[in-house]
């Protein structure tokens, strides 16, 4: 995963009047000077996608951390270590990161939806469709992330000082309105060719990533036809099958950032070592390591896919399901003509049945989305939270349900509710 241009310059010219003092930052420039100008809300729109990608590392580092998916190294604090150990107490960076983060975007994503709507007449018809668009998906996608890391969260947070809390229902309600509102922009409006070559982040396929992103959150749902009908509308070959965060110098990669120094992680070697015989995914992600250990004895692997700084459903249509899953684990060099993580294997062998084909299911998402944070819903799903898992113990899926809420929020907000109640038998699910 790579990630996205960064944020906005200065973007209005100061006015120096005779013994007036109150200058303002040309590099914080105000809400209405990045909503009342067609060139505001285009490097809003720039800003944006850089948020996104800083809190959506922030997002799958946490949910990495509280999986079986990543340790901390040697020179991490205490914090992060407890976290790989499912201990994750009020007011630690990794719990108001994440939150902080997500509605950083989603106000970011809010004042860009004003300044497109405010200034609709500015832009033609196809710039002001990919604005929208743009907005809807990442203010969803941002509002998913935070109803997979919190057990209740704020929807309605723009111009709020307290927003009330909502439960998971609620909120995946809306991240479906808003990305079916980002699905008709497309559908009525495709976005403009200026749109796509001098605002979107180069690598990535709006229509593509409104798609995934329907189908995850349908499926999450429970509503099975639409995620089927969602993720056939994925391309799956060319060049716009694999959507990229990209990082041009000085940008640096998320996980590039974080392999090292306070924050750092490394992905666990048993992730390697408990995959499939011939399976050859791990060359995608991680430099096999026989020797490097984290801050509480963690076997760890060495990052290969980040070292560059720059760098099917319960319906029951089982041989339908088989031949998806099969697609996964032969994909190998030179199929897709794409770059993604390579399984290499045999298809299987017999006729699976629904529960075999399920766990095979989860098992491949295991070894194919490292590091996206999905790891963390998909135990939440199968209700294979298994609790806290201390070193040197590796856990094996989720080691717990939910952050604690964002002590930055709480001591500002009245509303927000207290921190949800872990299991204490497992392995258990989650009460949303």
């Amino acid at each position: 995963m790579k990630m996205m241009r960064q944020s906005l310059g200065a973007l209005a010219a100061i006015t120096l009047v005779a013994c007036n003092l109150d200058l303002q930052n040309p590099n914080q420039p105000t809400e209405g000077q990045v909503t009342s100008s067609p060139d505001g809300v285009i490097a809003l729109a720039t800003g944006l996608q850089g948020r996104f990608a800083q809190s959506y590392g922030n997002y799958a580092y946490m949910a990495g951390l509280v999986t079986d998916e990543f340790a901390s190294t040697t020179a991490a604090l205490i914090s992060i270590s407890d976290a790989e150990q499912g201990s994750v107490p009020p007011g630690t960076g990794i719990a108001e990161n994440v939150f902080n983060s997500i509605y950083r975007t989603v106000r970011t994503a809010d004042d860009l939806l004003t300044g497109a709507n405010a200034l609709a007449g500015q832009f033609d018809a196809g710039t002001r469709s990919g604005l929208r668009a743009l907005a809807f998906a990442i203010k969803a996608e941002s509002l998913g992330e935070a109803l997979q890391s919190y057990q209740q969260v704020p929807i309605n947070t723009f111009g709020v000082t307290a927003p009330t809390y909502v439960a998971r229902a609620e909120a995946l309600a809306l991240v479906r309105t808003l990305l079916d509102s980002a699905e008709a922009e497309i559908a009525a409006t495709p976005p403009s060719a200026f749109f796509n070559a001098n605002i979107l982040t180069p690598g990535v396929s709006l229509p593509n990533v409104i798609h995934l992103f329907r189908a995850r959150y349908a499926r999450m749902g429970g509503d099975d036809a639409t995620a089927i009908a969602a993720s056939n509308l994925v391309a799956r070959s060319g060049p716009v099958a694999m959507s990229v965060l990209t990082f041009p110098a000085p940008a640096v990669n998320f996980y590039a950032n974080v392999t090292g120094g306070t924050n750092g992680i490394a992905p666990r070697r048993q992730w390697r070592t408990s995959m499939t015989g011939g399976d050859q995914r791990f060359t995608w992600f991680v430099v096999p390591s026989a020797t490097a250990t984290g801050r509480v004895g963690a076997l760890l692997d060495l990052w290969n896919r980040y070292a560059n700084p720059q760098a099917s459903q319960n319906t029951n249509q089982l041989a339908q399901s088989q031949a998806v899953l099969d697609s996964v684990r032969t994909d190998c060099t030179g199929n897709r003509g794409i770059d993604d993580p390579k399984a290499c294997l045999a298809p299987l062998v017999g006729a699976f049945t629904q529960a075999q084909l399920i766990t095979e299911i989860y098992n491949q998402r295991r070894y194919e989305l490292l590091g996206t944070g999905l790891r963390w819903e998909d135990s939440r799903r199968r209700n294979l939270i298994r609790g806290p898992v201390a070193a040197p113990g590796v856990p094996l899926d989720g080691q717990r349900c939910w952050l604690p809420y964002a002590l930055g929020d709480r001591n500002s907000n009245p509303k927000v509710p207290a921190d949800p109640a872990e299991s204490t038998t497992f392995p258990s699910g989650c009460t949303y």
